[in-house]
C-alpha cells in the first residue's frame, strides 16, 4: 500500500568539469538554497522534452502537461517554450496561457478535439543532502562528487 500518488524520483548527478567561478556559483547556489531546505527547478540535460505529447482535460478549457515514461504519465510541475496543437494544427500561441504545467484555452475547445503540445519540462526538486564537494583537479579544473536530487510534491 502506498501513501502518495507519484512516486519520488531521486536523481544523482554531477558536474564533470567546472572552473574556479562555475565552483563559486555552485557553492553559492547550494548556500542560498540552504542545503536541501529550499526546492528549485532543474532541467534534465539529456531528458528535457516533449515532442506531441498528448494534454489531459482536467476541466473546463484547462489540459494538464505531462512527463512521459515508457507508458507511464506523471504531471509537469513547470514547461516551457510551448507550442500547442488542436486536432493536429497548431494553435495560436495568443489563445492560451501556461501555468504550473497547465494549458488554459481562452475558449473552451469541441469535447472530442484531440490536445498535444510540444514543450521543454523541468522537475520541481530539492537537494537531498545539505552539503557539496568540489575537487580541484589542475588550475581552474575542478569537478563535483555525485549529488542526489530528491523531487518535491
Amino acid at each position: 500500500m502506498t501513501n502518495q500518488l507519484l512516486p519520488m524520483w531521486t536523481i544523482e548527478t554531477k558536474f564533470a568539469r567546472l572552473t574556479n567561478e562555475e565552483c563559486r556559483r555552485f557553492l553559492g547556489f547550494v548556500a542560498l538554497l540552504k542545503g536541501g531546505f529550499e526546492p528549485f527547478l532543474w532541467k534534465d540535460p539529456e531528458d528535457f522534452k516533449e515532442v506531441g505529447a498528448p494534454c489531459s482535460l482536467i476541466s473546463g478549457s484547462k489540459y494538464q502537461a505531462f512527463m512521459r515514461f515508457g507508458d507511464y504519465l506523471e504531471p509537469a510541475e513547470y514547461i516551457e517554450d510551448v507550442t500547442v496543437y488542436v486536432d493536429g494544427k497548431k494553435y495560436a500561441p495568443s489563445g492560451y496561457t501556461v501555468t504550473n504545467g497547465v494549458i488554459t484555452f481562452n475558449s473552451a475547445q469541441s469535447a472530442t478535439a484531440k490536445i498535444t503540445a510540444d514543450y521543454t519540462y523541468y522537475w520541481k526538486v530539492r537537494f537531498k543532502d545539505d552539503s557539496a564537494t568540489i575537487t580541484a583537479k589542475f588550475i581552474n579544473f575542478n569537478d563535483s562528487k555525485s549529488f542526489k536530487l530528491v523531487t518535491v510534491r
